[in-house]
């Protein structure tokens, strides 16, 4: 026996769900949502809602059951795979969540980036998908921000073993540190014929641990650092801004709002971090966000080491010299855990998969402590400041 569904309840319900969502009142959005659900389970846009309620709510499994539901009734929705493959990353399981992941729209950008710049020369190479590179040659490419470089980075060196050569394009401001820190990777600024003629296989980097069949332990591979800076830069920065006896703590509250807004501190939320005693304040911030050193110098003993950064190497050479890093989720906080460098990363109240869902500890960096904001960021510079009076 057939019955009609009530379309007009179905909607109404949908709609409050949404208002409630939207005003960040995810309980009640939950409620209404799984009222829907009680009605019919065949709208993918209720699964694909209330994943990403659970997701804010921290109920990661409810979130990762929703959407495994959607990719059933869409099974070609690439955004649901994505979503899915980073739930699945956010709880640490990595091997579940691998091949969903590929689906990332950075992926794909990364391609066309590559097409873009090189034509045929990079249509001829096929993708690898974990074949046996014994005596074979592989071109690897960033994808996504400098965070994500700077993390994967690590895979390199588990890629070399495999293979004959890799040569590897990060970002420009990436080049001259990575170039550094090369064993057999060859770091190109500019992909070219003669290389192209000798690539077996292409690899976006972000793919290197799904092909390298890493699981959900040894995708930490290189947590206690594998980065170092250039020993004249460090001594040159050591020279010029560190001729003290004092605490020394790098600053830095702001990365690429465009994609990041959530994660950007004021930098006047550090103001309790320039009552620790005995302490030399440094910023290390760039770019946008650096207008606000003005207003901090104003007030007090900042050194703007920021404004000398032609590039990553820069920043490493100088971030040696530090004590404490103290900073937002940003590429300063990859670069500090590579680096070993002791670091305090605030996380906003929804913060990105890679941390997880116990922040207790980093597994990415052995270096890195994760804070979570609560209510306000001067709550968790609080936090922070009371952690480093009573450890240092």
């Amino acid at each position: 026996m057939s019955f009609m569904l009530d379309t007009n309840k179905i909607l109404e319900l949908f709609n409050t769900a949404l208002a409630h969502k939207n005003k960040g009142e995810f309980e009640k959005a939950a409620y209404y949502y799984e009222e829907v659900l009680k009605i019919t389970d065949k709208l993918p846009e209720v699964y694909f809602n209330l994943a990403f309620v659970y997701i804010d709510l921290d109920r990661q499994e409810e979130a990762i059951r929703c959407l495994n539901k959607f990719t059933e009734l869409e099974p070609n929705d690439t955004e649901g795979l994505f979503f899915l493959g980073s739930a699945y990353f956010k709880t640490k399981d990595y091997k579940s969540g691998f091949p969903y992941f590929e689906y990332r729209i950075s992926r794909t950008h990364a391609i066309q980036t590559q097409q873009k710049l090189y034509g045929n020369l990079f249509d001829k190479i096929p993708f690898w998908c974990g074949e046996d590179l014994t005596d074979k040659t592989i071109y690897v490419y960033y994808e996504a921000g400098l965070g994500d470089t700077l993390m994967y980075f690590r895979y390199l060196k588990l890629l070399e073993k495999r293979c004959k050569k890799v040569y590897f394009k990060p970002q420009i401001p990436l080049l001259s540190l990575f170039a550094e820190n090369r064993s057999k990777s060859k770091i190109i600024m500019r992909f070219k014929e003669t290389m192209a003629a000798e690539c077996d296989y292409q690899c976006p980097i972000m793919s290197l641990p799904y092909y390298l069949e890493l699981d959900n332990n040894t995708i930490f591979y290189g947590n206690e650092g594998f980065l170092k800076p250039v020993p004249k830069k460090v001594q040159w920065y050591k020279e010029k801004y560190f001729n003290n006896d004092k605490l020394k703590i790098g600053i830095k509250w702001q990365g690429n709002t465009l994609i990041g807004g959530e994660r950007a501190i004021t930098a006047n939320s550090f103001a309790k971090i320039f009552e620790l005693p005995n302490t030399q304040i440094y910023s290390v911030q760039v770019m946008d966000g650096s207008e606000q050193i003005k207003m901090l110098q104003d007030k007090y003993n900042l050194i703007d080491l920021g404004s000398t950064f032609k590039d990553f190497s820069d920043t490493a050479g100088a971030m040696e010299n530090l004590d404490i890093v103290i900073c937002n989720d940003t590429s300063v906080a990859h670069l500090a855990g590579a680096m070993g460098k002791k670091c305090y990363v605030i996380l906003p109240k929804i913060y990105d998969w890679r941390w997880h869902t116990d922040i207790s500890k980093c597994d990415w960096y052995n270096s890195i402590k994760l804070f979570r904001q609560k209510t306000t960021w001067e709550e968790v510079i609080g936090r922070i400041y009371e952690d480093i009076k009573n450890n240092e």
